[in-house]
């Protein structure tokens, strides 16, 4: 049975005792800055003296240094920086100032689970996964709730990195919902899988091609756009609150029926085993590859496919709709960049 740590669990004045260094000031960076500044801990943000997020983080009070000086300075170095930045970004400033006994922490497990970072001898490796975007675990903490974690050890030189991991999602608020332990290939694996086979990539596709079929039939964009994007939300979160069960027990049994007799039609056996070829380029570590590959080059590819998704029919009729209706989401509220893992 999984075991479920929560507050009780762990001992605050360990990362308190700390000097912690968050590398990146972006979605999940502020998020886990402001929480453990609010919990107690010794914080400072590092950032290259370029970046955009220099005035956030000044404005929210934390002093700033460079990321070589913060991680020299830091007895743990949490490295909140995009996939594809950590590496550089680790060899050029966080190794050469890591000593015997600090403990490197990562959100995500990407760069230890495909070999981009090597941590060396005596240096603790953590991972600490709040299982939701920045916003709402920063959220969430000042309501006096919490996100979810995810906890692994990759190497506790220390002795005391369990300790030290716990302490640290204590501190976040993550242990105030839960935290459970994985490991570093548990958590990239199915994260990459989860984001690309159901939650970005598999529904955007899905969206995207009821879209297409409603439309091309001659249905009103705007009538197709409500009945296979707007009331998405409302079906998810009838599953976040209480499972597929109740999202089956809330809709019409004219719903209900439809989704037991043509849901398998679209999403057929066929589906599945293409989700299985996804998995095994994850774990193979060929996605990865593809997508550092891409990134290195300058993205053409990445940049390519953003620009077709953003040129899909059905963004400019959810524009046109989000800006008549009381109801719309500002785009602004998450176009700005600050989503930025």
């Amino acid at each position: 049975m999984t075991e479920i740590m929560y507050d009780g669990d762990a001992d605050l004045s360990i990362i308190q005792s700390k000097k912690v260094a968050v590398i990146g000031y972006g979605s999940q960076g502020h998020a886990h800055a402001q929480n453990l500044r609010d919990s107690g801990v010794e914080v400072v943000v590092g950032l290259k003296t370029d970046s955009k997020s220099v005035a956030k983080a000044e404005e929210a009070g934390f002093k700033v240094l460079s990321t070589a000086d913060a991680a020299a300075w830091a007895d743990v170095i949490v490295i909140l920086a995009p996939d594809q930045y950590q590496r550089h970004l680790y060899a050029a400033d966080v190794a050469p100032n890591l000593s015997a006994g600090n403990a490197l922490v990562f959100g995500h497990g990407f760069n230890i689970r495909f070999g981009y970072i090597e941590a060396p001898d005596g240096v603790d490796v953590v991972l600490v996964a709040p299982k939701g975007p920045g916003h709402t675990v920063r959220r969430e903490y000042q309501a006096g709730r919490g996100v979810p974690v995810i906890v692994a050890v990759e190497s506790d030189a220390t002795g005391s990195a369990w300790d030290l991991a716990w302490s640290y999602s204590k501190g976040l608020g993550g242990l105030r919902a839960g935290g459970i332990k994985t490991t570093f290939t548990e958590e990239t694996e199915t994260d990459l899988f989860g984001e690309q086979a159901v939650l970005c990539g598999g529904t955007s596709q899905l969206v995207q091609y009821g879209f297409e079929v409603l439309t091309e039939a001659g249905y009103q964009p705007e009538i197709a756009y409500f009945e296979v994007l707007h009331e998405l939300k409302l079906i998810v979160d009838l599953m976040w609150e209480g499972g597929i069960a109740k999202q089956r027990w809330s809709v019409s049994d004219t719903a209900e029926y439809g989704d037991y007799v043509s849901g398998p039609r679209v999403i057929d056996p066929s589906v599945k085993e293409n989700m299985k070829a996804v998995l095994a380029d994850i774990q193979s570590g060929a996605f990865a590859t593809r997508f550092i590959s891409d990134q290195d080059a300058g993205a053409p590819e990445f940049k390519a496919l953003r620009e077709k998704g953003e040129n899909h029919p059905i963004e400019a009729t959810g524009r046109k709709l989000r800006a008549l209706f009381a109801w719309k989401q500002q785009d602004s509220d998450y176009t700005d960049g600050t989503a930025a893992r």
